[in-house]
């Protein structure tokens, strides 16, 4: 690409979505630091400001891979900018992420009115009811009553000690204004706060000393807050995703204004307008920046259709879809033979129609034959079971064509033949109604399949969502079939009370496996021989082992012991671990976690495993490389290579970065896995 043909391209949005679909990373690269006049190695580390907070890093090199991997989320947004200002300032923002020229920062820069109280977006009244996120030292506050004067109350949130202080004297002097010290999150924790004055933020562990850090409480406004919020204002330092997760029920419910920070980290500016979206359809959104010379201070507006400047005329309502009284999205997600397994539950299959449920207020239902109890239900509330009297293709399909008219979207796992049928009831008695369909996809299984099929080219093309859990599969599928393939990890969801924090120092010398003990596909005994001989190198390591074991494999276990007595003591079979807060300590006492598997999909216990910052040491199945960040956080050898097993425990345990990379994969799995994130993208994928 020609430097003039760069540069005109950041002249309108439209170029630049066209520019980051049909040129890549190294392309654009070379373009933009060639205008810079700079190495390529050199822009690709360039501090992009603004983004160096929270999760990601903030230089070039991560902002440019999050445009071209998520450029249809711009388009997105771009789509449902509000006003020309919105539009130009996104243009200008985003011409900056491409090239960062200050003078783009010029031009988006709103010098007019104060952060958060444009009268030309916002309108408030004696009824306002504000939530201060992220108060620092009441300035905000200060900035509302100058702009508005009139309020019933105002709650305010601000992590730190000396700030909250400060806080509480500027405000004194006014009425119906609450203060609390405390961060606000998803749920309740305790976390460290590291910095002070405007830049403090939340750590993921305690500090280990220093005048800089302390323990703060974080709540969760839907848990503080009764009343009917109208305003909710964020700035929390790469904590508002979390954040807005944790007022959910009033975003949904109450539908107040909101003004949030979308600078803090690389795709706070899509995916935080997503996130409201998911939460709470209809919003109307506008952009504005508010810094000169720096690439800091930008705001999303999100405002109900009946409030402020703009507003739905009185008697005009949003269509039935968009209202909070319309009737829930009803999803159904039958089993494909004789029903659910209780373990099911806890794996993709039930966490995605649980979240469907909990974050997005669907009414969902996994159906099929009862093959068992289900304890795990229990933490799954509101998902519902039905349960038919077998688990015969007849029954489902009886119950498919009762359902299908009523039923708003199939959720289908695996693309089995079962499947066809009931895919065909469903599309001709409810041809608007949407089947999801998550292929759990392995090459293992997916080469074998006879895609040319009359029966299944029609069953695939009445799939409004295909996926595939690993990018690997995605794109061999993608390249193989004539069907679009999205990426939908398996991710980590945290049912146990205990705070996923990661420190390594609280880690013991553990390499963990947890599965199904003993099966081919599970490989456990490359694990046990590579063990034993990387054992004598590791002194002090023990090897864990979590899950039922197979009959046919004790037989292997009891020649284990006769071959190396000396590794009773350091190899343990922990049996299966029901109780999730005691498989979570488990996980977060290891530093290493094993998976030698033959094939895999997308494997539920990598997410857990990298959430627990546990290095990978793992065989080449097909993704291999998203379990291990591309080799930044674990190591990879040929399947069923029992000494290059070995030779990768040794070197992972023995590394002196091993720390560095634990860090890594729990802050990859942060980025990379989080249920709720994932599961809201897949709920905009099926219904917009």
């Amino acid at each position: 690409m020609e430097q003039q043909d760069f540069l005109d391209a950041l002249n309108d949005y439209a170029s630049i979505s066209s520019m980051l679909k049909t040129h890549s990373y190294e392309e654009i690269l070379a373009a933009a630091s060639s205008v810079g006049q700079l190495t390529p190695e050199e822009l690709e580390q360039y501090p992009m400001g603004g983004y160096s907070k929270g999760r990601t890093s903030g230089a070039y090199h991560f902002v440019l891979l999050d445009l071209l991997k998520n450029v249809e989320h711009y388009d997105w947004l771009y789509s449902r900018l509000e006003d020309e200002v919105s539009r130009r300032t996104f243009n200008s923002l985003m011409a900056y992420r491409l090239y960062p020229s200050q003078e783009f920062l010029k031009i988006a820069y709103d010098a007019e009115h104060p952060q958060y109280f444009d009268k030309s977006i916002i309108s408030c009244d004696e009824q306002e009811v504000l939530t201060d996120c992220g108060g620092f030292t009441g300035d905000t506050v200060e900035s509302y009553i100058r702009q508005f004067g009139k309020y019933k109350r105002i709650y305010v949130y601000e992590p730190s000690q000396e700030n909250a202080a400060v806080c509480r004297k500027n405000l004194s002097k006014y009425k119906r204004i609450t203060i609390r010290q405390c961060g606000v999150g998803e749920k309740g924790a305790s976390l460290a706060i590291q910095g002070s004055g405007s830049s403090s933020s939340f750590m993921e562990q305690k500090a280990e000393g220093g005048a800089d850090s302390d323990s703060v409480q974080i709540i969760s406004i839907d848990e503080d807050i009764r009343e009917k919020i109208t305003f909710l204002k964020m700035d929390v330092e790469g904590f508002e995703i979390p954040a807005l997760l944790g007022a959910k029920r009033h975003i949904r419910e109450d539908f107040p204004k909101l003004a949030i920070c979308t600078y803090h980290i690389v795709s706070d500016m899509w995916e935080i307008p997503r996130l409201i979206d998911t939460i709470r359809p209809g919003y109307r959104f506008f952009l504005r920046h508010y810094e000169l010379t720096q690439n800091w201070e930008t705001v999303i507006y999100a405002i109900p259709p009946d409030d402020g400047p703009g507003a739905l005329p009185k008697g005009q309502s949003l269509s039935e879809t968009d209202t909070a009284d319309a009737k829930p999205k009803r999803i159904i997600s039958p089993a494909h033979n004789e029903g659910w397994f209780n373990a099911q539950i806890l794996k993709d299959c039930g966490v995605i129609p649980y979240l469907l449920h909990k974050n997005h207020g669907c009414d969902t239902c996994m159906v099929g034959g009862r093959r068992g109890e289900y304890p795990n239900l229990r933490y799954v509330p509101g998902l519902k079971m039905e349960f038919l009297t077998d688990g015969s293709l007849g029954s489902m399909a009886d119950y498919i064509e009762k359902e299908a008219a009523d039923t708003d979207c199939l959720l289908l796992y695996g693309c089995y033949p079962f499947y066809e049928p009931l895919a065909d009831i469903y599309k001709q008695i409810n041809p608007d109604g949407k089947i999801a369909l998550a292929l759990d996809a392995n090459s293992h299984w997916m080469d074998r399949i006879s895609w040319d099929t009359e029966n299944f080219r029609r069953f695939m093309g009445q799939c409004d969502v295909i996926s595939a859990a690993g990018r690997t599969m995605q794109r061999h599928l993608n390249e193989k079939w004539p069907w679009a393939i999205e990426y939908i990890p398996n991710g980590f969801y945290n049912f146990s009370d205990i705070p996923m924090e990661f420190d390594f120092h609280k880690k013991e010398n553990v390499i963990l496996t947890v599965g199904r003990l003993g099966t081919m596909q599970k490989g456990t005994h490359v694990l046990l021989d590579a063990f034993a001989l990387a054992a004598r190198d590791l002194p002090g390591w023990e090897l864990h082992l979590a899950g039922d074991v197979v009959k046919e494999f004790n037989s292997v276990i009891e020649s284990y012991w006769k071959r190396f007595p000396e590794l009773k003591e350091r190899v343990r079979f922990l049996g299966h671990i029901s109780d999730r807060d005691m498989l979570y300590k488990e996980y977060q006492k290891a530093k290493v976690f094993a998976l030698p598997s033959t094939f895999e999909g997308g494997a539920n216990v990598i997410a857990e495993a990298l959430y627990a910052g546990n290095a990978i040491a793992i065989t080449k199945i097909d993704e291999y490389k998203d379990a291990t960040d591309c080799g930044r956080c674990g190591m990879a050898s040929d399947i069923g290579d029992i000494s290059g097993f070995a030779d990768n425990l040794r070197k992972l345990c023995r590394s002196e970065h091993l720390e560095e990379m634990c860090r890594h994969a729990h802050e990859y799995a942060r980025d990379n896995f989080d249920m709720e994130k994932i599961v809201a993208r897949l709920y905009t994928m099926i219904f917009e």
